[in-house]
């Protein structure tokens, strides 16, 4: 149907089924028929993005309609998330973004950091971690960043005389990809994936959650990451020879930009300002929602950002999807659904609550071989953050923290159908890298993100996050 694959076919029915079967089952005495029903519809919902049946912002729309259709809750319910702070702040965020690479900013910028380090393998390596240590915190879509960035990796490492798919564009490829589409977990303003989260999280405790609050919790995972990542890469992707090129090609490009532009100085000085506002939140008391959608509108009224690309180049599938997704924040505690998950799972996990040393291990390890099955980043880490928080909070853990790792625990390209930011790095590299080069890479960070876990422990222990 609809032109679908046997396997979208067989698993759209049996999403259907399943959905069917868990709604007409009795349910416990904690839960009633809605609560059920609600289970159904999200639990087809989930099958479906699994086997990718239709679009995932399609399958997400269609969740929420069934749960108004069939009365489990009122729109206002179902639909809440499209009047919340999260929703409207992801907007303000990505259209920021745009305006970013249509101003040109971007690529400026990579271009800047990268003249002045050594023009050496091990030196464009550390600038490109160094571009994304810069960058990340100022643009909140990881595939904008690795699909601008990538093209300039591809053409340092052909100066440097690498040839595509060679150890030498691997590591520079892997460099690229970690520091720009794996460690934004570091800045909650790096990616939607990290507004998702806060989205899902209940809102007197979302609600307290700040640009500096975040990176307060986050910033020794980030370091260790990066640290790490760093000389894995120099270890797994060691070209076999010495090579080094002139600064020409990178002076080339720079003197193709030609000096700063109106609109570039513009876009700085609105990226400036709103960073400085979202990490002084707590201070003036402006919310990043507010901030953020500022920004957009004085990019919309100097002309950065056209009417056509507000249309066209904002990811407003992302941004329905997602809202939609965070939906679930508002639907399961109206109908005692989160409540029930935690009495039903609970205790199987608070034994390894009380040891978050044992909990982020044992998390991370599952989410790695779970992703083989969870195809959709964004479905996975909602799924598990609406399950684990109220365990979280029972068990007198600050939410963030679990959901946090799985945030981190989520982001691998083991398999190419995993991870659309690494697709979108992948095109734009134009032929740089094979899959196959990378996958040890995803491996190397599945390790390295539970050492960086590990050692955060200590930090949420200090500052309370955890008892």
């Amino acid at each position: 149907m609809f032109g679908l694959s046997l396997k979208q076919t067989i698993g759209g029915i049996a999403g259907i089924i399943l959905g069917i079967i868990v709604s007409l089952i009795n349910p416990p005495a904690s839960l009633d028929t809605n609560a059920m029903i609600a289970l159904g519809v999200f639990i087809c919902a989930v099958t479906w993005w699994i086997v990718e049946v239709l679009p995932d912002y399609v399958t997400a729309i269609l969740m929420c309609s069934a749960w108004v259709v069939f009365k489990v809750v009122p729109f206002t319910t179902a639909f809440a998330a499209f009047s919340g702070t999260t929703f409207w702040l992801l907007v303000g965020a990505l259209g920021m973004g745009v305006g970013v690479a249509q101003s040109g900013l971007l690529a400026r910028t990579a271009l800047l950091v990268m003249s002045k380090f050594p023009a050496t393998y091990k030196g464009m390596t550390t600038a490109i971690f160094a571009v994304g240590v810069i960058l990340n915190p100022l643009i909140p879509s990881a595939t904008a960043k690795v699909s601008i960035v990538a093209p300039f990796s591809k053409a340092i490492g052909e100066q440097l005389g690498f040839k595509n798919q060679s150890e030498g564009m691997g590591g520079l490829f892997a460099a690229m990809f970690m520091s720009l589409g794996v460690l934004y977990p570091m800045f909650l303003s790096a990616s939607f994936f990290n507004y998702t989260l806060v989205g899902l999280l209940p809102a007197d405790i979302g609600s307290t959650i700040t640009w500096m609050s975040w990176f307060s919790s986050s910033w020794v995972w980030g370091l260790v990451v990066t640290i790490g990542a760093y000389f894995a890469i120099q270890f797994l992707y060691k070209p076999k020879e010495q090579v080094e090129m002139g600064h020409g090609y990178i002076k080339g490009q720079q003197e193709a930009m030609g000096p700063m532009k109106k609109q570039e100085k513009i876009v700085l000085i609105i990226l400036a300002v709103s960073l400085i506002l979202w990490m002084t939140e707590r201070a003036h008391g402006i919310s990043a929602t507010l901030v953020a959608l500022a920004a957009l509108c004085l990019m919309l009224g100097f002309k950065i950002i056209e009417r056509p690309d507000f249309r066209a180049k904002i990811a407003w599938d992302s941004i329905i999807f997602i809202g939609c997704i965070i939906n679930l924040a508002a639907v399961f505690p109206a109908l005692g659904i989160d409540k029930w998950v935690a009495l039903m799972v609970g205790p199987y996990i608070f034994p390894l609550m009380s040891n978050m040393y044992v909990f982020v291990v044992v998390l991370a390890v599952l989410l790695f071989f779970l992703r083989f099955v969870l195809v959709s980043q964004t479905a996975t880490l909602t799924i598990f953050v609406v399950l684990l928080t109220p365990l979280a909070i029972e068990a007198g853990i600050n939410p963030l923290v679990t959901a946090f790792a799985v945030l981190c625990s989520v982001n691998l390209w083991n398999v190419i159908y995993q991870n659309t930011t690494f697709l979108a790095a992948n095109y734009a590299a134009d032929g740089m890298i094979k899959h196959s080069q990378t996958i040890k890479m995803s491996v190397a960070y599945a390790a390295l993100n539970i050492v960086a876990l590990l050692a955060s422990v200590p930090l949420w222990q200090i500052t309370g996050m955890i008892p």
